[in-house]
């Protein structure tokens, strides 16, 4: 009896040793990154946690998610916003979005930009107030914000970005499972608890579940893919959306987050190289985090299978970086805590 309990002693052991060995790799913590960048950076400061940023090339101006996320953290109360800068100017400065809705716990995560037929813009925000999240709809109309509708229900479990194709649909992504604590054991032994789904204008509807930390999503300029970035995977999963069905995995070893697409097609990610590292630096802001920018374009198959690391720093002067988008061969670099966005300029 005693060699059968010492047996299954070593054998949990070595499953123990197993699960973490491989939560490491798949975290980059052994990863030798060799850090270069062909740009000229600049910061542009005054914006605080600029976790996504979209582009309205029609109005040359972008609007960015801020949220002091440190004091989430602390348990300190914090308002977020909505920041634009005109893209038209050298250098622009942050404009904070005046609003007709201005709850103190309006706290925006993932945002989206829907512009409609008659030429209307509208902004959707994932926001995470007490005591549950819900996604907020906003018209744009003199670089202000116009709020029309708060959408909750149980289908937004733990969202965390969005794509909106009208008015009031959206694609969105649940990060985890709706009990956070046991969403996060199984994170760390990579058991995928996140969904992705489609709210119809009605109702909300899950599409996908049993995914990996599903984080930032965006439809191809024709609507005819939806990209979900599978952070603790490492990867981006392609679907088809009519009807919808798994098209393919593009592999990129590294924690991807916010997805975009550029004026020419070209899909633009920024993610956490070692993600252990995004954690640390989570708790303290000296504890720097990687940055890293990739951009994938199409094959002769029309897959996103060929990727570039364009850019990848030791964390400064951005650290964790969450968003790149390319404008005209700008880039505008976001981060989860830091103040600021990272604008990278060829040299």
């Amino acid at each position: 009896m005693k060699r059968i309990i010492y047996t299954l002693v070593i054998l949990l052991l070595v499953l123990i040793v197993a699960i973490t060995l491989r939560t490491l790799l798949k975290a980059g913590t052994f990863k030798n990154l060799q850090y270069h960048s062909e740009f000229t950076e600049s910061m542009v400061r005054g914006v605080m946690g600029a976790e996504d940023i979209q582009i309205d090339r029609a109005s040359q101006k972008a609007y960015i998610s801020s949220c002091d996320r440190r004091k989430a953290l602390a348990g300190e109360p914090y308002t977020g916003a909505i920041y634009f800068l005109d893209l038209s100017s050298e250098k622009p400065d942050p404009v904070k979005m005046p609003s007709t809705w201005s709850p103190a716990d309006f706290r925006p995560h993932g945002i989206s930009l829907f512009r409609d037929a008659d030429s209307s813009l509208w902004l959707f925000a994932v926001n995470h107030p007490d005591p549950g999240p819900s996604v907020e709809v906003f018209e744009i109309r003199n670089d202000s914000l116009f709020h029309t509708e708060t959408i909750t229900g149980d289908f937004l479990k733990s969202p965390n970005d969005l794509v909106a194709t009208g008015r009031r649909q959206f694609y969105f992504t649940n990060d985890h499972g709706a009990d956070a604590s046991v969403s996060q054991w199984k994170d760390f032994v990579l058991i995928g608890t996140g969904e992705v789904g489609y709210f119809d204008g009605e109702k909300g509807h899950i599409l996908e579940a049993g995914l990996r930390y599903p984080n930032g999503i965006n439809t191809s300029p024709d609507g005819k893919e939806l990209f979900v970035a599978l952070t603790t995977d490492g990867s981006i999963s392609v679907y088809q959306t009519e009807p919808w069905s798994f098209k393919y995995k593009i592999h990129l070893g590294t924690g991807v987050d916010n997805l975009d697409f550029d004026e020419a097609g070209n899909l633009w990610t920024a993610a956490h190289p070692k993600m252990l590292a995004f954690l640390a630096h989570a708790k303290d802001p000296a504890k720097r985090s990687p940055s890293q920018v990739l951009m994938l374009t199409r094959d002769e198959n029309g897959q996103f299978t060929q990727v570039e690391e364009l850019y990848l720093s030791d964390g400064n002067p951005l650290s964790g970086s969450s968003v790149a988008v390319n404008y005209y061969g700008k880039i505008f670099v976001g981060s989860v805590f830091e103040d600021g966005v990272l604008v990278l300029e060829r040299r």
